[in-house]
């Protein structure tokens, strides 16, 4: 994978999350007590899990709203599970953006590494 391919794809995922997070957002604003944290641990719980399954379900409705105006060099494969997994993804918050953010770092390391023995 090239690294224009891989900035697309990051391009992709990061218009993706914040489309997804905009939608969990308001939800949110529609249903009151997802919004507000509970001094209650286990109701707490049950509300950041709710939180958690709206997020994910955003994420896969954005992934499938959004697949026609993917990039044509973002090569999918057939059927409807890449777009599961990218919605997925967009919806992993900032655990996700950190593990791409290290990604990009070694990749970028490795192709320098590449250049100096070259």
């Amino acid at each position: 994978m090239d690294t224009t391919q891989l900035s697309t794809i990051i391009g992709l995922l990061a218009a993706l999350s914040v489309a997804s997070e905009r939608l969990v957002e308001i939800i949110k604003g529609i249903i009151p007590w997802l919004d507000k944290k509970n001094s209650d641990a286990t109701w707490e719980a049950i509300r950041r899990v709710g939180v958690n399954i709206i997020a994910g379900a955003a994420g896969v409705l954005t992934a499938f709203l959004a697949s026609d105006a993917f990039p044509s060099t973002v090569h999918m494969p057939a059927g409807s599970w890449s777009k599961v997994v990218l919605g997925l993804l967009a919806s992993g918050g900032s655990g996700f953006w950190n593990s791409i953010q290290d990604y990009v770092k070694n990749a970028k390391d490795l192709k320098a590494q590449q250049a100096a023995k070259s």
